[in-house]
């Protein structure tokens, strides 16, 4: 437990956790990723656990609308990783 400061705190000391990173991905003709690289790495998707797809907000308009296929992976290197692919943007994340 940490012991209250007194202090208030500011919005800029707020950081949002685990907020999306664009990434490029190598996908398949199937739209399932193959490789993806962030910063000057590129790493080889081994596999991939689980895929689900998100279609929400749908009723607000076509600029509104979430809709986002998300894919469990396992990298070469054993790490796992969360990706999704905005569907409206046609862009890929990692989450």
């Amino acid at each position: 437990m940490v012991p209250n400061s007194g202090t208030k705190a500011r919005a800029r000391a707020i950081k949002p956790l685990n907020a999306p990173t664009a990434v490029a991905v190598s996908a398949n003709e199937r739209g399932m990723p193959e490789s993806l690289s962030y910063g000057k790495k590129v790493y080889e998707v081994a596999s991939i656990e689980d895929m689900w797809k998100i279609n929400d907000e749908w009723w607000r308009g076509q600029e509104m609308e979430i809709e986002r296929v998300y894919f469990n992976a396992r990298l070469t290197d054993g790490r796992p990783v969360t990706l999704f692919h905005n569907l409206a943007v046609d862009e890929w994340f990692r989450q």
